[in-house]
């Protein structure tokens, strides 16, 4: 068997039994409804980052100068937009999960919201001396916001199905729909409440989130490692591959964790203390995905340089999209999707060179991103996210070496596009001969 016809063999084989399941992944409620809700959350980061970018930039000015000193003397004021975005996240978070998860079970869109943040605010909320201590609704709380609007919608969904509710006929739409909630949000919050105190006797007075972070914090660190990179960036390619949109599939289980250390990131940077983590949602997008899942920028330029005007054709058109990090053009149009020649950098390539650009992170060489930005072109949007001009570097040796990855394998890729030319040329002057058109 050739190794084209292996390769070919294994492409079939994916297709058949690995297709189905990740398209089903896709398509699960839940996860589509976290997926769609915490990418509602971007605007939300993209406004609190914009302060660390307005500190930043005062950093930027000699120490004791005025301008410096204006930045430090205003820092209260002008963190006011981080702590009210990052500090809340959960609460933002209830509110675009259930919402996207009401939609999906038609459950009353402003009810699901209402008993989603009653739940969020119950677990991720602490009464000291009769006042309420809200800092849990930052990162922290996030996965139990998650859970709690997830859980919620789906009591209120059950109830309202079955008909375990306060309906009354002939009232207006919307007073029905009040009535008919009151029950399940009832439920919902004794359910909560019920947990809260549970977890409150069993820890000595801590809430979830609390308790969630004191104890199984460590196991959920495990996504910032090297492995988890090279898994998360191999699946991603793989996906991408047999045609699904692979950072669709995996965005909604890796955003939550991604958002959490960004909120953390940000945080240690406003205190001037050490970035802890390097899997943000900016080093996917634009260290791990530079220039498009699967560094698909190193193949736009190959495309450019190819002497065949096809390719060509497709860098250019290519180029624009690439510089904004999308890569849809050049998976589906060059195209890396079922395409043998290019199986082997893109899906096993691409993790390793994920993995060192993790490691140079790691390593302390670059600042770990620390702001969320986003529509932002690449070069621009490396610096904004880090606030490290060293990150620009990083980005250029990151695309050459996806170019000397890619280029014997495009060129291979190249030639074959050549020969079936040929091949196709000959053909159609043997057809033309056998004509017989003398005359």
């Amino acid at each position: 068997m050739t190794s084209k016809n292996l390769m070919t063999k294994t492409v079939d084989m994916l297709e058949v039994h690995l297709g189905p399941i990740a398209s089903k992944i896709e398509k699960q409620r839940h996860i589509q409804s976290i997926k769609n809700g915490m990418m509602a959350l971007i605007s939300v980061l993209m406004v609190g980052s914009f302060t660390l970018v307005i500190s930043a930039i005062g950093q930027l000015f000699p120490a004791g100068g005025a301008i410096h000193n204006f930045f430090v003397n205003n820092a209260e004021i002008l963190n006011l937009p981080f702590n009210f975005t990052f500090g809340l996240l959960a609460l933002y978070s209830a509110i675009s999960i259930s919402y996207n998860h009401s939609r999906t079970l038609n459950v009353p869109i402003t009810h699901g919201i209402i008993g989603a943040v009653i739940a969020t605010m119950i677990l991720n909320v602490k009464i000291v001396d009769g006042v309420m201590d809200t800092q849990y609704l930052d990162s922290r709380g996030l996965f139990v916001s998650i859970i709690a609007s997830i859980t919620s919608v789906e009591i209120m969904s059950f109830f309202i199905k079955h008909k375990f509710t306060m309906r009354f006929e002939g009232l207006p739409e919307m007073i029905s729909q009040t009535f008919e909630s009151i029950v399940p949000m009832i439920t919902v919050l004794l359910l909560a409440l019920g947990l809260n105190l549970a977890v409150g006797a069993l820890t000595g007075g801590q809430i979830v989130p609390e308790a969630f972070t004191s104890v199984l914090a460590p196991s959920l660190g495990s996504i910032d490692t090297v492995w988890a990179v090279i898994i998360i960036s191999f699946l991603e390619m793989l996906f991408w591959f047999i045609g699904l949109n692979g950072y669709a599939i995996l965005i909604g289980f890796v955003m939550p964790f991604m958002t959490q250390y960004l909120a953390a990131n940000a945080a240690a940077y406003q205190a001037g203390q050490a970035i802890p983590h390097v899997f943000a949602p900016t080093y996917w997008d634009y260290f791990m995905g530079a220039t498009g899942s699967g560094i698909t920028g190193a193949l736009v330029i190959l495309a450019i340089m190819s002497k065949r005007k096809d390719l060509k054709a497709i860098g250019k058109a290519s180029f624009v999209p690439m510089i904004f990090t999308i890569s849809e053009p050049v998976v589906f149009g060059l195209p890396i999707a079922f395409n043998p020649y290019l199986f082997i950098p893109f899906v096993f390539g691409v993790p390793l060179l994920s993995a060192l650009s993790f490691m140079v992170f790691k390593w302390g060489i670059v600042r770990p991103p620390v702001v969320h930005v986003g529509g932002v072109p690449v070069v621009l949007a490396q610096y904004l996210t880090t606030m490290d001009w060293r990150a620009i570097v990083l980005f250029f040796v990151i695309i050459g070496l996806a170019i000397l990855m890619y280029y014997p394998f495009f060129k291979m890729y190249e030639r074959s596009l050549d020969v079936k030319d040929s091949v196709e040329k000959t053909d159609r002057d043997k057809e033309i001969e056998a004509l017989n058109l003398d005359f």
